[in-house]
């Protein structure tokens, strides 16, 4: 696969590879010869395109921000709270808008994050992201937030526990995915 080949033809939110059709090493290609668009998979592992917004930026910045203070305490010694990170889970490939896993230095990660961040873009439908946190819980993922922009809200997925939403008037908790770690809804996206 020639990664540039593809760039003309992009649409946001449409399938660029299937994932059987591309290789670890053509998806790394092809995330890294565009600024155009930002390279993600969905839940079933296929690529998609989706356009660098500035909303969904922002708030990635901002969770990134908090939870990179929070490790910064010691919370979990060795893990970091990468963005965009690509992980390789048993056949499936997804990168999450935030992952709290092992820092592993320039490998990358085949064992599920801790927890993962998806934010909600214009290319997303509510059903795909909760087919996503659904697939990340399956691999041993303990929590994964979908981030709401619009709503500025979190819907928050756990393994044998009901989806819980949280507005900007609740206060999130880690439980035992993230001990120690929380945050008011509100201070996840801009003022």
């Amino acid at each position: 696969m020639e990664p540039a080949a593809h760039i003309s033809e992009v649409v946001e939110g449409a399938v660029i590879a299937r994932y059987a059709d591309i290789s670890m090493d053509d998806f790394v290609a092809l995330a890294e010869s565009s600024a155009d668009f930002l390279y993600k998979c969905n839940a079933a592992g296929d690529v998609v395109a989706m356009s660098p917004k500035y909303i969904h930026a922002d708030v990635q910045s901002i969770i990134a921000t908090h939870f990179n203070i929070w490790l910064s305490t010691g919370a979990l010694p060795g893990h970091g709270a990468p963005t965009d990170c690509l992980f390789e889970l048993e056949g499936w490939r997804s990168r999450p808008d935030l992952a709290v896993h092992p820092r592993l230095g320039n490998a990358v990660p085949r064992e599920a994050p801790r927890f993962a961040v998806e934010i909600r873009s214009d290319s997303n439908t509510w059903r795909e992201l909760r087919a996503k946190a659904a697939r990340y819980l399956r691999h041993g993922t303990q929590m994964v937030w979908l981030v709401d922009t619009d709503a500025r809200s979190v819907e928050v997925h756990r393994v044998g526990a009901e989806v819980a939403v949280f507005a900007e008037t609740d206060v999130i908790k880690g439980g035992d995915a993230l001990p120690g770690f929380q945050v008011a809804a509100r201070e996840l996206f801009p003022d």
